[in-house]
This record gives C-alpha cells, structure tokens and sequence, in this order.
C-alpha cells in the first residue's frame, strides 16, 4: 500500500512488538483487572480438558466449544483495549456476547476457510503432479499462500472488533505491500512467543500443563495487542488524505482530538 503521497507504508514490526509490550507493562493495573480473570478461566478450561476428557471422547468438543467462544471475548476485548478509550472498555474481558463478537467469530471463521480450502487445492494438485512421495513438498507450497491471505485478512479483526462495517476487499488493500510483515505479526512471531509454553507440554506434569496454558494465554494477548496496533498504524495511512499527509509533519505535536477517534487508540503507546 502506498501513502497519499505515493510513499511505500512499510509496517515496522520491531516497533509493533515494542509497543505492545511498553503498553501492557504501562497500564498492567488495568491488564490485571481486565484479562487476568479470563486468562486464568482459560487456562483452566484447556487444562480441564486435557487432564480429565479423554481424547476423541465427545467431552472434548463440548470444552472446544467454550474455549472457542472464551477466547472470542477475550480477543475482542483486547482490541477495544488497544484502539478505544478506557471509558468504552468493558470492565472484564469475560462479558456478555453482543453482535461485534458474533461478527469477529464469522470473520475468523471465514478468514480460516478460505487459507484452509486454498491450501488443500494447492496440495492436492501439487501431489497430482508430483506423486505422493512428496507430500511433504506439496503440503509446503500450500501453506505458503494460504499463510500469506491468513495474514493479510487478520488486520480487519481489529475493526470488526470495533463493530465498524468492513470487508476483506478493504483488509486486502489496506495489508498491501505488507504481505510477508502481517505473517510475521499475525503468525510466525506469535508461535515463536508461544513455543516455550508449549514444550512444556511434552513434560506431561499436570502443574506444567496449566502453567503452558496461562503462558500461553499470556503470549495470545501481546499478539492480539500487536495485531491491534498494527491495524492502526495501516488505517493512518489507507484513510489518510493528500491533504493530511502534507499537513501532519507541522501538527504532530499540537493537540486535537485525533486521540478521540475510535480508530486512534485514545492513548499514549
């Protein structure tokens, strides 16, 4: 994607994961009051699961089910976190179902579909032409792409989390020229953050199992925060006018009301 004066807008993913990182430690009060209720729930119900419900029982999916709508609030509310004032918060990030998490739920789903579906066609026709034998190539080829729409897709999240009308035609434009950086936000950065946590799986100790699931949880929320943040760094440019790129670098520093726009944050990061 390109500025309004025709400059490539380059996400800074080193400034992303700092930033996420200074805000949640800025306002940890408020992280504790806000997440640390639903991350210790979270955590307790994957450990439930894996402890007690054996595998491929039907139990299994019923406790998928919760996790799943769970980390639904948990995530649009680590959205609203980053992007909105405090005073449009909700107090917990575990809070009633409205229509922005039905939304977030639909487009996620969405998102994972179409990467799914994409990566299956290119496998399967890769293993058609190659032979079976390598599988292991095809199944390569195919994650590739369908890790690049998955990532250029993710940064409408943030926005439906804010129940504003989006599409993925408007997340494709506004992610161009930044393709392989939102894999890096929305993907390779997040499991590198949580693979400690979840080698400890391998150890198979109860204690060590929720210890992986809350640092895990932990991980998910600077993630969700940065993909938060990157959002709002592309939206300053993609909605950004001739007129207002020429005139920000001589009002960056006077005060407005920018920090009121729902887009903005409303915060000092």
């Amino acid at each position: 994607m390109k500025s309004p004066l025709g400059l490539n807008t380059e996400l800074p993913v080193g400034d992303m994961i700092s930033e996420a990182v200074n805000l949640l430690w800025q306002k940890r009060q408020q992280v504790l009051a806000m997440f640390l209720p639903a991350i210790l729930l979270l955590a307790f119900v994957d450990w439930t699961s894996s402890q007690f419900i054996p595998t491929n029982h039907w139990g299994q999916l019923l406790f998928l089910i919760v996790s799943l709508l769970l980390s639904v609030l948990f995530a649009t509310a680590a959205h609203r976190f980053t992007l909105l004032p405090q005073e449009q918060w909700n107090r917990n990030a575990i809070h009633m179902w409205k229509r922005e998490e039905f939304g977030y739920l639909l487009r996620a789903l969405q998102i994972g579909i179409m990467a799914a579906v994409l990566f299956f066609i290119i496998m399967v026709a890769l293993m058609m032409v190659l032979g079976k034998e390598l599988m292991p190539l095809a199944a390569v080829a195919g994650a590739l792409p369908a890790l690049y729409i998955w990532g250029r897709f993710s940064v409408t999240l943030p926005e439906v989390a804010l129940g504003r009308k989006t599409s993925l035609k408007r997340a494709w434009a506004m992610s161009e020229g930044n393709g392989s950086r939102m894999v890096l936000v929305v993907i390779i950065i997040p499991l590198l953050m949580t693979a400690p946590f979840l080698l400890l799986y391998l150890l198979d100790i109860a204690v060590l199992n929720y210890v992986a699931a809350f640092g895990s949880y932990i991980t998910t929320l600077i993630s969700l925060v940065m993909l938060s943040l990157t959002y709002r760094f592309l939206l300053s440019f993609y909605e950004q006018t001739p007129e207002e790129a020429v005139d920000r670098p001589d009002t960056e520093d006077e005060d407005d009301d920018t920090d009121n726009r729902p887009g903005n944050g409303g915060f000092d990061a």
